[in-house]
């Protein structure tokens, strides 16, 4: 009987501890946005990396280039939310929309599907990811323009729909859970037709986004006009400005972004969270694998960065202090990043080639 008991109370311990052991296996595994600590927080209380124009990859240092790793790559490095331009498709056809800079002509960075395409594919891999995307509606579309190709791609199942007034957001993990875990928010147009396309700002206000390059970085609220919202982005992109007759055309700056994205990345941060008292939601810059980006945001949530530094990173920024509440001053200080969009030998051609189009299209215009 003693041996009996014996074996009996053995096997209740081993199988106890491997319960528990898988049990603690499974709790370290689960990850929300690649950080066991996010997936207990609310949406609205997460930050997320974000590109804007994050289709405006080509032609390779032109003009209107905004990025150089197309979506697929920056989801991979861990870019979370994305800043997209809705055009008609130039062949009219009523179930795409084209993602364009400006206009078409200028910068075509091709379907909505294909996009939508890299999405999903990475959505479908990666089942702890929560994805944004922030529209800007150029050409005004119409709620079920967006959901045709939408539903084309196959994006249903992932949309979440948020009550405009509802102040409690689920958590990552709830979100996860529940497979709705792709936020679409556009700046114009949203209707009740289609719940999931959210007014961006019901929910969201935005920092000024035109900064020439040598000016303070802003922590005022641009848009809606003097409107504080539950959540907000900081634009984070500087412009060189070209002009052309009595038109001036606004360019990105990549030889300066190592600075901007990183010690000015930084003191941005620091100086929005301490004049607003809320962290930025969305941090949303040009060339996002320059600088310090990924770190930074990491800091923002309070977790420990993972290390991953972006694809085409030459090297670590270093930067520390993102995210606590001793930033600089309100006006975050000055950008004064070196370096001119002409700079780099090696995209200087591609850039006068696109100056001349610009040209050339402003004058017909």
């Amino acid at each position: 009987m003693v041996r009996t008991s014996l074996f009996l109370t053995v096997g209740i311990l081993l199988a106890s501890s491997t319960s528990w052991v898988q049990h603690a296996a499974a709790q370290q595994q689960q990850q929300c946005n690649g950080y066991a600590e996010l997936c207990s927080r609310t949406y609205d209380k997460v930050a997320f990396a974000t590109t804007h124009n994050a289709y405006a990859i080509t032609p390779v240092g032109g003009l209107a280039t905004n990025q150089v790793n197309n979506i697929a790559v920056q989801l991979k490095d861990g870019v979370r939310a994305f800043m997209l331009d809705a055009y008609n498709s130039p062949a009219g056809n009523p179930n795409e929309i084209q993602l364009c800079h400006g206009v078409c002509k200028l910068l075509d960075g091709g379907p909505l599907t294909a996009t939508l395409q890299q999405i999903k594919t990475f959505m479908d891999a990666n089942p702890n990811e929560v994805i944004t995307i922030l529209w800007e509606n150029a050409e005004n579309l119409k709620p079920a323009h967006f959901q045709a190709v939408y539903s084309a791609a196959g994006m249903s199942p992932y949309l979440h729909a948020q009550a405009k007034g509802a102040k409690a957001w689920p958590t990552l993990a709830q979100m996860i859970a529940s497979k709705k875990r792709l936020v679409n928010f556009i700046d114009a147009g949203a209707d009740a037709s289609v719940p999931w396309l959210m007014a961006e700002y019901d929910f969201v206000f935005e920092t000024p986004y035109m900064i020439p390059k040598g000016t303070a970085y802003p922590c005022t609220v641009d848009r809606p006009k003097d409107q504080r919202k539950q959540m907000y982005v900081l634009n984070h992109f500087i412009s060189g400005v070209f002009n052309v007759g009595s038109t001036s055309i606004a360019l990105p700056q990549p030889d300066a972004a190592d600075q901007t994205n990183g010690p000015d990345l930084i003191t941005h941060i620091n100086s929005c969270q301490t004049t607003f008292k809320q962290i930025p939601n969305f941090v949303a810059v040009d060339f996002y694998q320059k600088g310090s980006l990924l770190e930074s945001v990491a800091k923002v949530n309070k977790v420990t960065w993972n290390g991953k530094e972006a694809t085409g990173s030459m090297n670590k920024s270093g930067g520390t202090g993102a995210g606590g509440p001793s930033g600089a001053g309100v006006n975050g200080g000055m950008n004064a990043a070196a370096g001119s969009i002409l700079g780099a030998g090696k995209t200087a051609a591609g850039l006068l080639a696109s100056v001349a189009g610009a040209v050339a299209l402003v004058m017909s215009i």
